[in-house]
């Protein structure tokens, strides 16, 4: 059921400082890098950053920023890639204010700089639609749906219409555990006849069940459509850099 009432994204809970120790794996579980997390709070303005570094020295780091009151409202997002020696590989920025988003693929030699459709307060991109999600649990009963916009690259940037579907309870495993949880899907609304040509995966967010809504995991692309399906998990299982520990000799 699509839920038309609201008008705008009120947070829920208060957001603060924080950080964790995420780990990025491939849907099957195989560790693919290790994640690290931090927020923080200054005026009034949510900042996030996400670090991923690979085994072979890549990094890729994606940051955004959003407004909390009186309604979400992201602010930008950017995500950049680089290689063991520091060269760009890739990078994505959108800067919602100005409505300009550009794109840069090193690897193809590429660069793309357009305008985007922004809705303050109902358009996101990355892990902005992470807040977002949050601040939707009490707001979407399990079955509602609600339409907001995303900025996407692919890699050319352009603005898209996505339900944010709220799926309902599920309980996910997660470090040998098992969590309850509430799932959310992010459906992108392609038209059908650009079906013919593209396929844009959808999206899945866990929010830790009962109390405040904390994120658990994520499953979709990286980034790109093409990007292969990644799961982010808050409680990391084996770490893909993971070395036994060294015992100290003893004196």
């Amino acid at each position: 059921m699509l839920l038309v009432l609201l008008l705008a994204i009120a947070p829920v809970g208060k957001e603060g400082d924080g950080q964790a120790f995420t780990s990025l794996t491939d849907p099957a579980g195989h560790p693919l890098a290790d994640g690290r997390y931090a927020q923080h709070v200054r005026d009034g303005i949510l900042h996030v950053e996400a670090r991923y570094d690979f085994p072979d020295g890549r990094t890729a780091v994606e940051r955004a920023s959003l407004r909390l009151l009186p309604q979400i409202e992201q602010l930008s997002w950017d995500f950049v890639e680089r290689t063991k020696e520091g060269e760009l590989v890739r990078s994505y920025q959108v800067d919602f204010r100005t409505r300009q988003a550009v794109a840069e693929r090193a690897d193809q030699n590429k660069r793309w700089r357009d305008e985007v459709a922004v809705e303050p307060g109902k358009t996101f991109a990355g892990i902005g639609f992470m807040t977002a999600v949050k601040a939707l649990r009490e707001q979407l009963a399990p079955g509602q749906s609600m339409e907001l916009q995303a900025i996407a690259f692919t890699p050319h940037p352009r603005s898209a219409t996505v339900s944010i579907v709220h799926d309902g309870p599920e309980t996910v495993r997660m470090a040998g555990r098992s969590i309850p949880a509430d799932r959310f899907t992010i459906h992108p609304e392609i038209p059908a006849i650009a079906r013919l040509f593209i396929h844009v995966p959808d999206q899945h967010i866990w929010l830790l069940a009962g109390g405040p809504p904390s994120f658990l995991r994520f499953e979709g692309p990286l980034v790109e459509p093409k990007d292969p399906v990644v799961m982010i998990d808050l409680v990391p299982g084996p770490s893909a850099r993971s070395q036994p520990r060294a015992h100290r000799r003893r004196r």
